[in-house]
Formats: structure tokens, C-alpha cells, sequence
């Protein structure tokens, strides 16, 4: 008599685990990608959003105008923007994560991002990001065709790591397709031209260049950590 109630229950229960399936495989199969030119919300949005935290993780290897313009338009839409610098503990880095985060604060300084903080993060990021109660969660992306095979993995990791490590609901991957104006500029490239400047190869072409592509707050900076 007593297993009766349950079979009843069985196709109900079938059917939540099926659609809960759905929808978790549907983040991963089809992901929020904003382009440029990014939206501005509507007035209901703008105040909703001035009283959202989100997270944009990177590893800002270095940060570049690219990384810049993104931030800037998280933070005059968001009401606070936690840039995220992952490391893993074990590993060596020719240059660590708290340097690299040292030179995302100068930038980000330089510009008044007063709702903007870097912080340097051991382990999942979407820890961090449920703990600072983080709303959504940002990548930016050059375009999800040229970065798109690389981000799913991450993307996968955000939407099964919560539900299966810490058995919470995973918070929303957002991708920030980059400004058309700043979508040749990356993080090889800057490290490229400190190479070349510091070992005096074409050194005030390869400056010129480089001022294209970070601020020109933190170019000295850069050229010191990344030229080595």
C-alpha cells in the first residue's frame, strides 16, 4: 500500500529530472552571447541591473584596451564588477596572477571605475562568484566563431561544476563579444612587442604599436613585467 503513492509519483518525478536535464544542456548547447554593439537596457533593466554584482573572469595575461572597453561597459551598466584573476596554486606562472591583477587596477583606476574590483581567486571562480552573491557571469570573447570551441569547455565547467561539486544552481554565462575596434589586439601580441621592445628589436616601432593597445598608464608597467 505504501509503495503505491510513489509509483504514482514516478512519471512526475520522471518527467522535472527530464526538463531540469533540458534546461541545464540548453546553457551549454545554446549560450547568451551579447554582441557589439552591446544592448543598453530598458529603464526597468537599468534600475534592476544598478542593483546587480556580476563577475567578469579573465586571465588578463596581460590586460589590453580589449579587456578595458568590456569592463567599462559592465560597470556603467552594473552596479558593481568583480574582475576575477583564476590561478591554480600548484602551478608556476612566469608572471603571477597578483601582478597581472596589480596592472588591471592601475587601469581600471586610471579610467574612475569606482564600482570595479580585482580580485586574485584560488580555485572555481563560481565559488567567488556565489559567495560575493554575483548575479551573472562574464567572458569576454573576440567572437564566438575564433573562441568559441575554447570557452564551451569553460562554459561546461560553470554549468556542471556548481550542480555537481557544490549542488547549487549554477549562475548565467554571459559572452561579451569584443569591440570590432580593439578585436586585433590580444594578449600574445602585447607580451610579443614587450619581448621586442625590451630587447631593443625595432624598439620604437614595437612601442608605437603597443600604445594601441594598452593604456598608456600602466605601458611602462607592462613593458617591465612581460619583456623579461
Amino acid at each position: 500500500m505504501t509503495a503505491q503513492p510513489i509509483l504514482l509519483l514516478l512519471p512526475i518525478i520522471s518527467i522535472c529530472i527530464f526538463n531540469f536535464g533540458m534546461l541545464i544542456l540548453i546553457r551549454v548547447l545554446f549560450p547568451t552571447i551579447l554582441t557589439h554593439p552591446w544592448k543598453a537596457p530598458d529603464k526597468r533593466e537599468r534600475k534592476r541591473d544598478k542593483e546587480t554584482t556580476v563577475v567578469f573572469a579573465g586571465s588578463f595575461n596581460p590586460p589590453h584596451w580589449g579587456h578595458l572597453v568590456m569592463i567599462r561597459y559592465l560597470a556603467e551598466r552594473y552596479g558593481s564588477v568583480i574582475c576575477c584573476i583564476g590561478f591554480n596554486p600548484s602551478k608556476q606562472y612566469d608572471v603571477t596572477a597578483q601582478q597581472r591583477a596589480d596592472i588591471l587596477k592601475g587601469m581600471v583606476s586610471n579610467i574612475s571605475l569606482n564600482n570595479v574590483r580585482v580580485d586574485v581567486v584560488s580555485g572555481y571562480i563560481w565559488r567567488h562568484a556565489r559567495a560575493q552573491n554575483a548575479k551573472l557571469f562574464f567572458r569576454g570573447i573576440r567572437t564566438w566563431a575564433e573562441d568559441g570551441a575554447d570557452e564551451l569547455k569553460l562554459l561546461i565547467q560553470n554549468t556542471y561544476g556548481p550542480l555537481l561539486l557544490g549542488r547549487v544552481w549554477p549562475i548565467n554565462t554571459v559572452f561579451l563579444e569584443g569591440d570590432p575596434r580593439y578585436r586585433g589586439a590580444s594578449s600574445t601580441l602585447v607580451r610579443g612587442l614587450c619581448v621586442r621592445i625590451k630587447r631593443n628589436e625595432d624598439q620604437d616601432g614595437a612601442m608605437e604599436e603597443l600604445k594601441e593597445l594598452v593604456p598608456e598608464s600602466v605601458l611602462d608597467q607592462i613593458v617591465e613585467v612581460y619583456g623579461t
